[in-house]
């Protein structure tokens, strides 16, 4: 009997890890002030680190693994060899959590068919090492995403934005920064889950709530003048006051502009 237990209990040893370090992950800040801010993904405590050890970032936090929306290798952070190592980049409003987590992933479990965006091996996700506490985003910090447009008429100007709850908001405009003297509402609205046509827009791994879209008409704007205007409301926040040139009809001097690939990109992998 005594026999069979030292056996067992050798046995034991030998298929269990002699010593294992816990890897620790934290965010900083833990609630962003805006869309864009930079958070700092710290991690100490990465045994054996290798190249192909990586960061997932999620959103909705209660995502599955394999439903990251973007990644880092550790490798991209200075000094990560000593198993700890930093990352900041800048993160996006998309009025849902998020969370990070990093992963093992091992040479022998590369599949050169499964590629991201760039054509690069996605990264696997079968040995989780740590994962982040939720983030979000501090509320009523104003609208987001504000965009002019011309309405065809010469004395107006067209101002679109995102708030996150559809509460009546107003778009002040003036001559003066410091004097805006002139209001106007804005009417809202919405896409749903259902109007997007295909997946994976449409469905719990791609969708995202894009907030609520409002629309306002500033009019009676002189020739070539600079206006100065802010949009949201006391309840849900401010913009910052920006400013546009309104269009003059006397003008002999033609301007156009050609958008074509607008290179937008995110400073991290994706798919």
């Amino acid at each position: 009997m005594i026999f069979v237990f030292i056996t067992f209990y050798l046995s034991l040893i030998l298929i269990t890890p002699l010593s294992s370090s816990e890897v620790s992950i934290s965010v900083t800040p833990k609630t962003v002030p805006k869309s864009g801010d930079n958070v700092t993904i710290q991690w100490s405590g990465v045994d054996s680190p290798s190249k192909l050890d990586w960061l997932g970032i999620y959103s909705p936090p209660n995502s599955s693994h394999s439903d990251f929306i973007g990644y880092f290798f550790l490798p991209s952070s200075p000094g990560w060899k000593s198993g700890s190592g930093s990352i900041s980049f800048p993160l996006i409003n998309l009025r849902s959590q998020y969370q990070f987590r990093i992963f093992r992933w091992y040479e022998s479990e590369v599949n050169p068919k499964h590629k991201d965006h760039d054509q690069n091996p996605l990264p696997g996700t079968k040995h989780l090492l740590a994962e982040s506490e939720g983030i979000g985003f501090e509320p009523a910090r104003g609208p987001e995403q504000i965009h002019l447009a011309y309405t065809g008429k010469e004395d107006e100007m067209r101002v679109m934005f995102v708030t996150p709850d559809g509460k009546e908001s107003t778009v002040k405009y003036g001559l003066n920064r410091e004097n805006m003297d002139q209001v106007v509402g804005t009417r809202v609205v919405r896409y749903e889950r259902e109007d997007m046509c295909d997946a994976p827009a449409n469905d719990s791994v791609g969708w995202r709530d894009p907030g609520f879209i409002h629309d306002g008409v500033m009019v009676n704007l002189r020739r070539g003048k600079r206006y100065f205007y802010q949009v949201g409301s006391d309840s849900g926040g401010w913009s910052m006051t920006n400013s546009f040139v309104s269009q003059d009809g006397d003008s002999n001097e033609v301007v156009a502009f050609l958008f074509g690939d607008m290179g937008t990109a995110t400073p991290y992998l994706t798919f």
